[in-house]
């Protein structure tokens, strides 16, 4: 008979009830959590990212570049805080990200913008807009930003990193996953967004998984249509 057969099974030596491991079984099945409080702790981490000093900017100027993104992205005038390449690069980055060509980056790293520093901001304003859209999401008021904590700039660069295929600097070829390999602690944040917010690195890889009753592929219409509306080239 075969897998599916309907065959009577001889239950004769099964164990009854009394012959059960004496097994705590509530553990067996990881109680899913909650997003709301996932989300929450993202938040948390990202806040304190924001406001100590990174590997190019300082904690203040991270968060001006932060503030100035919202701005740009509501229409409002920036702050004028930033040097005139960093306050293009943000707004351009928050507001007009389709827009900008490798001559747009050589043209900042020329007036004074160092090209790991550009990837900073990148990698700053990437999160806050995709920490503030999931807010928008959830029926939650945008984050107040915290205060800016003393520190300096490491302004340290990881062996190996250079321009390749992209327009600014990656540790081997410029893919998306690698987009901010030449800042390090940008890239490590960026994948903790991406875990909370859509898929860990390791989840990628399953094509049956699911999320929030979401099934994989509904998740990746959702991540392509909205891909699409943002005008993402990627």
């Amino acid at each position: 008979m075969g897998l599916f057969s309907r065959k009577k099974r001889d239950t004769t030596d099964d164990p009854t009830i009394d012959d059960t491991p004496d097994v705590d079984l509530r553990y067996d099945t990881p109680t899913p959590t909650d997003p709301r409080e996932d989300f929450a702790d993202l938040v948390d981490r990202e806040w304190e990212r924001l406001a100590n000093a990174g590997t190019w900017w300082s904690g203040a100027e991270r968060l001006a570049i932060a503030s100035d993104a919202r701005q740009a992205l509501a229409g409002e005038e920036l702050s004028g805080i930033l040097p005139a390449p960093v306050e293009e690069a943000t707004r351009r980055v928050a507001a007009e990200p389709a827009s900008i060509r490798g001559t747009d980056v050589a043209r900042w790293e020329m007036d004074g913008l160092d090209p790991y520093g550009y990837i900073e901001i990148v990698g700053i304003i990437s999160r806050l807009m995709a920490i503030d859209t999931a807010s928008y999401g959830l029926g939650l008021p945008l984050h107040e930003f915290p205060t800016a904590i003393g520190g300096e700039p490491t302004r340290t660069k990881p062996d190996g990193s250079a321009i390749t295929t992209g327009w600014a600097p990656t540790v081997g070829p410029a893919t998306a996953p690698s987009s901010l390999s030449a800042v390090p602690v940008e890239a490590e944040a960026m994948f903790d967004v991406h875990g909370v917010l859509y898929l860990s690195l390791d989840q990628m890889f399953e094509m049956q998984i699911e999320r929030e009753g979401l099934s994989r592929p509904q998740i990746e219409l959702i991540a392509a249509r909205t891909s699409s509306l943002n005008d993402c080239f990627y």
